[in-house]
């Protein structure tokens, strides 16, 4: 787990008023709650006086209450009605409290951000989907799928493209089609980036969907810790991203959030394909990932030795940077070259 960064809590449409919304990240319980004006605010998801989820509490106005006891907490953390000593606030009013977190809505999603000590509040927004350069409007839609996996593996599928024609065969690329890539990466201040111009897109419905006489097509991909997976295709006018994110929630567990957004074919309802299309998408992953987990578990190693391999190594070395950064390590090394050629078939 890596603390200092904003995660996924789960989709907007999903937090409504007057319904808290539980969710747990990074181990941390959650709850999620709209005041009167629709903003979302995010409390740890535990009473402080006997442990009751505030998730199962009675929203009030802009508060909570616990159903236990009647404790009240409104969006500060404060506990500000003890019904037990006349409904007014806790007289230990900083060890009533419960622990609050930054929450912001983006692209649809609810994110919340996860500190610590060292950085205790967002130096930035929340990550956002990628959009046109020209402004142009776009379409987008989310989907989301829980695996029992744990985080790593999660984040090492974002980046793996040698899995892509055997998880995904037919969706990204055609295993008998498969040829020889040659990418050049950069290094980003927390990832890295590599950019191709004239791309033969892949003979897919996604792809023909995105260009039906298969141009070429310039592609961005980046990734950034903690976990995220950022795609642009450009073609002409037509521009279509992805924002993947592997979301750690527990030990054991992990969950992808994916949107996907394009500024062609606007008027057609394409939104339903398009969601049954990432629901398989992540299905495959899933089910892989899992696979993975049950075989790691009798063995527990890996080889990491090919260059294809080479992305899940910087992964696990920019984890460790960002953490000697946090610890006042004195000048951490990045471990993504400036700029290094990689090589694989896929």
């Amino acid at each position: 787990m890596l603390e200092g960064f904003w995660y996924i809590a789960g989709e907007s449409v999903a937090v409504r008023a007057g319904r808290p919304f539980a969710a747990v990240l990074c181990n941390q319980p959650v709850v999620l709650f709209r005041d009167g004006q629709g903003r979302v605010h995010a409390l740890e998801n535990r009473c402080s006086h006997k442990g009751v989820p505030l998730s199962s509490a009675w929203q009030e106005g802009d508060s909570l209450r616990c159903p236990f006891h009647g404790w009240r907490f409104i969006s500060s953390g404060e506990c500000v009605e003890v019904p037990a000593i006349g409904n007014v606030a806790h007289p230990s009013s900083t060890s009533a409290c419960v622990k609050t977190f930054p929450a912001e809505e983006q692209d649809g999603w609810v994110w919340v951000y996860i500190g610590n000590d060292r950085c205790p509040k967002p130096s930035a927004p929340p990550p956002s989907l990628p959009v046109p350069a020209d402004g142009s409007p776009m379409v987008s839609v989310r989907q989301s799928a829980e695996a029992k996996v744990r985080w790593d593996f999660a984040v090492d599928s974002l980046m793996d493209p040698a899995h892509v024609p055997f998880v995904h065969n037919k969706y990204f690329r055609r295993r008998e089609a498969a040829r020889k890539k040659e990418k050049v990466f950069t290094r980003l201040p927390l990832g890295f980036r590599t950019i191709s111009q004239n791309v033969l897109l892949p003979d897919t419905f996604i792809f023909r969907a995105l260009s039906p006489g298969l141009g070429s097509a310039t592609t961005t991909v980046d990734f950034v810790l903690p976990g995220i997976h950022l795609e642009r295709w450009e073609i002409g006018k037509r521009f279509a991203s992805v924002m993947l994110v592997a979301t750690p929630l527990t030990d054991e567990r992990s969950r992808f959030d994916i949107s996907v957004g394009w500024n062609f074919l606007r008027g057609l309802s394409l939104g339903w394909l398009v969601r049954r299309t990432l629901r398989t998408i992540l299905g495959q992953d899933q089910e892989v990932l899992e696979l993975q987990e049950q075989g790691f578990g009798q063995k527990g190693g890996m080889l990491l030795n090919l260059e294809s391999d080479t992305l899940a190594v910087w992964y696990r070395r920019l984890k460790r940077y960002r953490l000697d950064q946090l610890a006042g390590v004195p000048n951490p090394q990045h471990p993504v070259p400036e700029e290094v050629t990689l090589r694989w078939i896929t």
